[in-house]
This record gives C-alpha cells, sequence and structure tokens, in this order.
C-alpha cells in the first residue's frame, strides 16, 4: 500500500519502495544467488511495475527499500504485511540484499521496530524455506525462541516446500531489541571504518 512510514537506525534506512525502483528489484529478484528460494516471476519491468500498482491498492502491506544512508544507495527489501487488525499481527519478509550487503542484522531490527513502535503490532513472524539454512540460522541467531515447522507451506511451480515460522511477541521483543541493536551498531562500525 502507498505509506509513508520510514526508520532509520546507525547505517541504514527503510523508506516506502516507489515506482523508480522496480528496476533494482527485478536485479535482486534475477539474481541466481538470491532467488533459489524465491517464487519465480517474470523478468519484464512492465510486469514488476503491474505488480507495485496491485501492491499500491492492498492494505496492510507495507513495503520498503533498504538504503544507506551516507549515500541513500539500495541494499534490498522488505516488507511487512497481512496484517491482521484484529490479532494486531503481521508477517515479514520479501527480503532481499544485494550480494555482500552488511545490511542484514540492520534491516532485521529495523522491520521489527517498524511492526513494534510505528505499526503498535503485537507479534511479527516470518517464515522462510527450511533448505535456506543461512537465512533460518540468521532467525535463529536473533534470539526469536518460538519457532516451528509448517509442512508443504510454499508451493513453487507445483512442488511443496517446507517452511520455518519464527514468531516475536511484543514482550519478547523488549529481550531481542537490545541484542539487535548492539549488532546493528558493530555492523555499521564494520562499514564506516571498512
Amino acid at each position: 500500500m502507498r505509506h509513508d512510514l520510514s526508520i532509520a537506525g546507525p547505517a541504514f534506512r527503510l523508506r516506502p519502495v516507489v515506482d523508480a525502483d522496480a528496476d533494482f528489484i527485478l536485479a535482486l529478484r534475477g539474481n541466481p544467488a538470491l532467488n533459489r528460494f524465491l517464487h519465480s516471476t517474470s523478468a519484464r519491468l512492465s510486469d514488476q511495475l503491474d505488480w507495485l500498482a496491485r501492491y499500491y491498492e492492498r492494505s496492510g502491506d507495507y513495503y520498503f527499500v533498504v538504503e544507506r544512508l551516507a549515500t541513500s544507495a539500495p541494499e534490498g527489501v522488505i516488507s511487512i504485511y497481512d496484517i491482521d487488525p484484529q490479532a494486531l499481527s503481521g508477517e515479514w519478509g520479501r527480503w532481499l540484499l544485494r550480494p555482500g550487503s552488511l545490511a542484514a542484522v540492520e534491516s532485521a531490527w529495523l522491520i521489527y521496530r517498524c511492526a513494534f513502535e510505528q505499526l503498535s503490532l503485537q507479534e511479527a513472524y516470518c517464515r522462510t524455506v527450511a533448505d535456506n539454512s543461512q537465512v533460518v540460522s540468521f532467525h535463529d541467531s536473533c534470539g526469536i525462541t518460538r519457532r516451528h515447522r509448517l509442512a508443504g507451506h510454499f508451493d513453487f511451480d507445483g512442488r511443496q516446500v517446507d517452511a520455518v515460522e519464527h514468531r516475536l511477541d511484543a514482550l519478547a521483543w523488549r529481550e531481542v531489541a537490545p541484542r539487535l541493536e548492539k549488532l546493528a551498531g558493530m555492523a555499521a562500525r564494520r562499514l564506516h571504518h571498512g
């Protein structure tokens, strides 16, 4: 949906996706190093723009570009979507970062801050293809203890694959937030000095 939410950390910020980001999104989604665990998508710019047009009309869907504060260069994309206004919960995902980016920890910290501090959600969750061990391990390392396996959750062109779901509620966020903030600060210092 069209929104004006933005949130910044020490080295990166999340800002709303706009049509001008379509080429960047296509480059990310078309990168073989990144798209192994994604649903297939069209490589045509017009199809990406059509998807964005439909996205702008959906409520409860906040899509962001992750960009470097110092240069405004895009590093990736991330979203929080499928927000349930009664349960005050939402899923975060569509998370892709360019290869070599140091924005992983900070972008995760920022999307959780957006969920709990800006959208006032009580719970945020993410679902990762179970075979994507690197991302599953990242979520585990954040200190999120509520996780379970969802059998056959994703359908990739007729092939059912399992997912690992990580859930974090607002109370547990208070414990996880300082850890992610510290890790984000460490990564930002590496970026500034490296």
